[in-house]
């Protein structure tokens, strides 16, 4: 997810978030009750199943055993490579984290007024998906509902390079899953994707299949006052560790294999 604002010559440019709101929808806190999550249940195998399977030949996933300890609720971060992403992460969960996983997506995106195709309609978004908006270049406003969430001991889901990475690296991360993490005092679950990129690149619509990789990683709770820029950087740590795990650099070329 890309920031909204954009600067040209050094001047702000005004968003549609700034000039008119009224283009936008959500969030639907109802999608966090029981009839919610039993026809989210229900239409997963539409949703979220099929594309998988049509997808992917195989899912290696590895640390689900670090997801054993959690307790209450969480966010759950992953570095974003593709469309794919939040599909295979919901498939891969076990179903007592997936009922209570709700996906951050960009409001501009997924949550406008007027879209005649059905999986963009907001209430579907909501409903079906898990998903909820974030506004971009909102701020920590931004993550109202996400706290809102975690306050109701659900977990919630971003993607703090916030957009997909084109370059095969590890973006910058954003500071807004540590500071939930930081506010609520809960822990942070790193995943590790890959192999998604090389299915459906950014830009590219068709899918070609092959093998994903999800990794889960231990989760990380920081201590009450800890310095917001060096726990977000600790969190790419992490990512980009398992990252050069997955990817080893070739030693005869120097450059990073991009087959995981």
């Amino acid at each position: 997810m890309t920031a909204a604002l954009v600067n040209v010559r050094s001047k702000k440019v005004p968003t549609l978030y700034e000039t008119d709101q009224s283009k936008y929808v959500g969030p639907h806190r109802w999608q966090i009750s029981l009839w919610a999550r039993l026809v989210r249940r229900a239409m997963r195998k539409r949703a979220y199943t099929r594309w998988v399977e049509q997808a992917c030949d195989d899912i290696n996933i590895s640390g689900i055993e670090n997801l054993a300890g959690l307790s209450g609720p969480a966010v759950f971060i992953a570095n974003h490579q593709s469309h794919l992403d939040t599909l295979v992460v919901n498939t891969a969960l076990p179903e007592t984290i997936r009922s209570k996983l709700y996906f951050g997506a960009a409001q501009d995106r997924w949550f406008v007024r007027g879209r005649k195709k059905l999986v963009l309609q907001p209430w579907y978004q909501s409903l079906v998906l898990g998903n909820f908006p974030i506004l971009r270049g909102g701020g920590k406003r931004a993550l109202s509902y996400a706290g809102w969430l975690l306050n109701k001991r659900q977990h919630v889901f971003l993607f703090p390079e916030g957009t997909r990475a084109t370059a095969g690296e590890i973006g910058e991360f954003k500071h807004g899953a540590t500071l939930l993490a930081l506010e609520h005092g809960v822990p942070v679950v790193p995943i590790y994707l890959g192999g998604l990129a090389n299915m459906q690149p950014k830009g590219q619509r068709e899918v070609v299949s092959g093998v994903a990789s999800i990794e889960f990683l231990k989760p990380v709770t920081f201590s009450k006052g800890s310095n917001l820029e060096a726990a977000t950087a600790l969190l790419r740590e992490r990512v980009n560790r398992a990252h050069q795990a997955h990817n080893p650099i070739k030693p005869e070329t120097g450059k990073v294999s991009l087959a995981a």
